[in-house]
């Protein structure tokens, strides 16, 4: 069921499914000026979650992320490892 916000008209909508989106704005605005960002603010990183500061990693905030949840905590989980893998050196 659909409310019109502006007359308060119900209309029924018949769907398969839905995705919701809960913003479209990388929440990046601390890293600004220190690591290299798209021109909307997600971080450049590579296929490893490495940024341009050795030691520093990104995940859901990269550029080229899907912003979906499962690829957030795939994207989290390999910049986790990535981390871990350079403590370890």
């Amino acid at each position: 069921m659909l409310k019109n916000t502006k007359n308060a008209k119900i209309s029924i909508l018949k769907l398969a499914g839905v995705f919701v989106a809960i913003g479209s704005e990388p929440n990046s605005a601390q890293w600004r000026g220190l690591l290299p960002s798209d021109q909307v603010g997600y971080v450049i990183t590579n296929e490893l979650m490495e940024t341009k500061i050795l030691g520093m990693f990104a995940g859901d905030v990269r550029h080229n992320s899907a912003r979906q949840a499962i690829t957030a905590a795939g994207d989290g989980a390999t910049a986790a490892i990535s981390a871990g893998r350079f403590l370890s050196f």
